[in-house]
């Protein structure tokens, strides 16, 4: 009886170590915290409802504002959107800059739980354009185990700038002494010469879902924003496209497992 006990014991320990390597990620572009539907019209506090109903680990948000003449034409007043965030929800917040913008700056924000750290790194624009860089944060997980998640937004308009910065943003990714996934609005679709260059052990979540729905569903509907993740070191449970009405894009929430790896004994 005892034994069986102890059996069960440990059975119920490995459900809850698995659920604790278990993570939510929600990736959202906001528009600026605008309704670009009803212009002028404030989304942030909406976005904040969302948050906190849901719960997610971290949050990767792009198309920010800090203290633009373009956040006071919406909110009365110039805002870190971040810091609002932040402090309507209860999560740590940091912003990246992408480029100076209206007397503030422009670029992704990441929310999250807890974290060991976060920083920036600009991305390549071979062909000119808008600055674009990705912004990192050093994840804990419930086991107190630690990943990367770089969140990014490329270049709309140059397919040589987006090849570019694929190809840096996996680079720097491999690089790291952790495992890391990525995420954000890429501005390419499957089938494009960018989206051809991440390599086979970087997987598209929203493929091996087996969900193509637009996340960009204007006139020109298309998939564009999404979560890529290194298949040796995570596991795929769930992806979803959230049709949230506040922005022009539509969100993706994806639940990830960090794959345990055990060391071998000492022979």
């Amino acid at each position: 009886m005892k034994k069986l006990v102890a059996v069960y014991f440990l059975f119920l320990l490995s459900i809850s170590i698995a659920e604790a390597q278990r993570f939510n990620i929600l990736s959202y572009n906001i528009y600026h915290g605008e309704n670009p539907l009803v212009p002028g019209k404030a989304t942030l506090d909406t976005i904040a409802d969302y948050i906190i109903l849901t719960q997610p680990e971290v949050i990767a948000l792009q198309e920010l504002d800090t203290m633009t003449l373009r956040s006071a034409s919406i909110y009365g007043q110039k805002i870190n959107q971040i810091a609002y965030l932040s402090r309507n929800t209860g999560y740590r917040g940091y912003f990246g800059r992408s480029m100076d913008f209206e007397e503030g700056a422009y670029g992704n924000g990441i929310l999250n739980k807890k974290s060991k750290g976060y920083h920036t790194v600009p991305l390549p624009s071979p062909a000119g354009g808008e600055p674009r860089s990705v912004v990192w944060s050093q994840l804990e997980l419930k086991t107190l185990e630690e990943v990367y998640i770089g969140n990014t937004h490329f270049d709309h308009e140059s397919e040589e700038n987006r090849i570019a910065q694929i190809d840096s943003l996996i680079s720097y990714a491999n690089s790291l002494p952790l495992p890391a996934f990525i995420v954000g609005d890429f501005n390419f679709e499957e089938g494009s010469e960018a989206y051809s260059r991440i390599p086979s052990n970087w997987k598209d979540a929203g493929k091996e879902a087996g969900i193509l729905d637009p996340t960009y569903p204007g006139l020109e509907a298309k998939r564009i924003d999404y979560l890529f993740y290194d298949s040796n070191h995570f596991r795929l449970v769930n992806y979803q496209v959230v049709e949230l009405p506040y922005s022009d894009h539509y969100a993706i929430w994806v639940t990830l497992d960090l794959i345990k790896r055990h060391k071998d004994p000492i022979e």
